[in-house]
């Protein structure tokens, strides 16, 4: 169960990457040119993004194995009405 709260933490990580790429430069775009306000509200976004993806695809990818792992347990007992 551990490798999987790694793989998962590793997915949302690199999805959360690439998610906060995009909101920072899409933040920092809206500023005039050479505003730098705009850069440390972009960078807080970002963080915030990055850290949802880490916990949410972790959480998400468990989930998802659980409820995989019930399924192919759970099948064979289905009754036919």
């Amino acid at each position: 169960m551990a490798s999987v709260l790694w793989a998962g933490t590793l997915v949302g990580t690199l999805l959360g990457i690439i998610h906060a790429v995009y909101v920072y430069r899409l933040v920092a775009a809206e500023a005039p040119a050479g505003a730098a306000a705009n850069h440390g509200k972009a960078g807080y976004y970002a963080l915030w993004t990055l850290g949802l993806w880490v916990v949410f695809g972790t959480y998400v990818l468990v989930l998802w194995v659980i409820a995989v792992v019930a399924y192919a347990i759970a099948r064979p007992f289905r009754w036919r009405m």
